[in-house]
């Protein structure tokens, strides 16, 4: 299974007015204009052509067990998915945007009307006491679009606690975007748990985009530190004895690199926007790693 390309068909071997008659009787497929709706710290979109170009041929199921922005997913377009992340509340929006989106776009427009700071205060503290989903999932949204970097962090007890980043005018609600996905979402799996409880399954496609090895570890309370890489690369040998295809994006460390001795490594050049210091910021190496 693999993105929706553009097909070519013979010569029809007629005049105008006939082909005309011909392609009203053809029905259309609509391809949606679909992009992630949350920005994400380490988001695949500046390497997306890398990442594409480097995708199994064919596969049964797309997963993608650190689901974060989705940009490859959105980019991809699968019919048949999997989508998973231990973080609640991502899963949660990803779930109300399939489920829900109109009164979730209603929802946005409101907080998009009332934003300040005082606004963005009360929102972070609103994010894990409210119970209702899709009212969880404009906050989450919310937050995304004006905190500073569209930066998930949370401190030792599990709480939000990103500042407001420094946007005159911050676009909160994109409807098209939010409809386009919410219309792709539709029969797709969207589950909330870690990487370890997949089982995996011959012939399906894993893309893994996890915290980067040395990088970012405050995307939950426990972090995802040296034991954690250990254990995906354990993961991504059972892919791989299972008959499984995986592709995983991680820092060019030595510990990476010596985690994935054996299988193709490749280097590529990424975008990092995550430090609030300019000079910190730019273009770094990270490595594509793959079992095919």
């Amino acid at each position: 299974m693999n993105a929706r390309l553009r097909k070519y068909h013979k010569a029809l071997g007629m005049d105008f007015d006939r082909v005309l008659e011909r392609i009203a009787d053809i029905p259309t497929e609509i391809v949606l204009a679909t992009k992630p709706f949350l920005k994400w710290v380490g988001g695949k979109r500046s390497i997306l052509p890398e990442l594409i170009a480097r995708m199994p041929k064919e596969y049964t199921s797309y997963h993608e067990p650190f689901l974060g922005g989705g940009a490859l997913f959105f980019a991809t377009k699968p019919k048949e998915a999997y989508l998973s992340d231990i973080n609640f509340h991502l899963i949660i929006t990803y779930q109300a945007v399939r489920d829900d989106v109109e009164t979730l776009i209603k929802y946005l427009k409101n907080h998009e009307k009332n934003h300040n700071y005082e606004y963005y205060q009360q929102a972070r503290k609103k994010l894990f006491k409210e119970k209702d989903p899709t009212k969880i999932a404009g906050l989450l949204i919310y937050l995304n679009k004006t905190c500073f970097n569209g930066l998930y962090r949370v401190n030792s007890q599990g709480f939000f606690n990103v500042p407001m980043g420094d946007y005159k005018n911050p676009q909160v609600l994109d409807e098209e975007t939010l409809r386009n996905d919410s219309e792709l979402l539709q029969g797709i799996t969207i589950k909330q748990h870690s990487f370890s409880q997949i089982k995996p399954k011959k012939k399906a496609f894993y893309y893994l985009d996890p915290p980067y090895h040395q990088t970012y570890e405050g995307y939950a309370s426990g972090g995802f530190g040296d034991d954690e890489h250990r254990a995906l690369a354990t993961f991504c040998r059972l892919i791989d004895s299972t008959g499984g295809y995986f592709m995983l994006s991680n820092s060019d460390t030595p510990f990476v690199r010596e985690l994935f001795n054996g299988y193709t490594i490749e280097i590529v050049s990424a975008s990092r926007m995550v430090s609030c210091k300019a000079h910190q910021r730019g273009k770094e190496n990270e490595l594509i790693v793959r079992n095919y």
